[in-house]
């Protein structure tokens, strides 16, 4: 093994905290601790591509237990299922009462907010202009389910709105 290569480095007072911290709380040695920070940070800077905040959003959702990743593919095909089921009002009504719910966790933020966490499940991209917001879906074909979802979360917050339809877009006014 060749010998290592062996560098000087100068930390401010809270790089220093920071590393007597996790000196004092891990196994590893100094070294070792900062050939792991270059290593993380290193496939860290892979991830700048990417929306930080949108991939927080995606930890968090998926941390919390109560989302899953799905394919757009097999949601479609779940959707085109129901489009076609006898019991089609009774699921309809079951996802108005999970929006509803989902309005009750969303109380107190602001429509950007519940815009921003809505567009990470990826059912649409948001664009906005005032208090004008266009959802260009993902697929037509999950229109009528997230026009379902919109309008009760909006409608059980109190917000004044109109919601447009086009093929492939929702577009919100706020009132």
């Amino acid at each position: 093994m060749k010998n290592p290569i062996r560098v000087t480095i100068a930390l401010d007072e809270e790089s220093n905290e920071i590393f007597n911290k996790l000196r004092s709380s891990s196994r590893f040695s100094q070294s070792e601790i900062i050939r792991r920070a270059l290593k993380f940070y290193y496939s860290y800077l892979e991830f700048e591509k990417y929306d930080m905040n949108k991939l927080r959003i995606y930890v968090e959702m998926l941390s919390e237990g109560e989302h899953i990743i799905l394919d757009m593919d097999h949601f479609v095909s779940f959707i085109h299922f129901i489009d076609t089921h006898p019991e089609r009002d009774k699921f309809l009504e079951t996802h108005r009462e999970i929006a509803r719910s989902h309005a009750e966790q969303f109380s107190g933020k602001d429509l950007d907010y519940i815009l921003e966490r809505l567009e990470a499940c990826n059912f649409f991209r948001v664009t906005k202009s005032g208090k004008e917001y266009t959802l260009v879906l993902t697929n037509h074909v999950i229109k009528e389910f997230v026009k379902i979802f919109i309008e009760e979360v909006l409608k059980n917050l109190g917000y004044k709105y109109e919601l447009k339809e086009n093929l492939t877009k929702l577009r919100l006014k706020l009132y």
